[in-house]
């Protein structure tokens, strides 16, 4: 079964968590350290390979069927976003949505200092 990374509001306790259906929690992890990490119109988070220079990015990583991300998952995702592969902290790859480089986003706004959805949307 494939493995996705998920670094925003699905992830557990999440609004959209129920799309995540049974499918068990694999491991909460972070990505490698090469990765910038932006707010797309303050809405839903992106990650950006940028190499070096990058940051360690928080999230959960979970085992969903074909059927679950096809039809499910992958439908609710934004336009801002792309199905990519990503690098976890262990060096091994994940499934993760991406920030589609070929695409106008809205205004972005670097969050990775923060390297956390929850963090960012935490703040006052």
């Amino acid at each position: 079964m494939p493995r996705m990374f998920l670094n925003g509001t699905a992830m557990a306790g999440g609004a959209d968590h129920h799309l995540v259906g049974g499918a068990p929690l694999v491991a909460a992890t972070t990505t490698a350290p090469r990765y910038r990490f932006h707010a797309v119109g303050g809405r839903y988070p992106a990650l950006e390979d940028v190499g070096a220079g990058g940051a360690a990015v928080q999230g959960e990583v979970y085992e969903l069927t074909y059927d679950q991300l096809r039809e499910v998952l992958l439908p609710g995702e934004p336009d801002g976003l792309e199905l990519g592969v990503i690098e976890l902290a262990d060096g091994s790859g994940s499934l993760a949505m991406i920030l589609r480089r070929s695409h106008v986003v809205p205004e972005l706004t670097d969050i990775t200092a923060l390297a956390s959805w929850r963090a960012y949307r935490e703040q006052p």
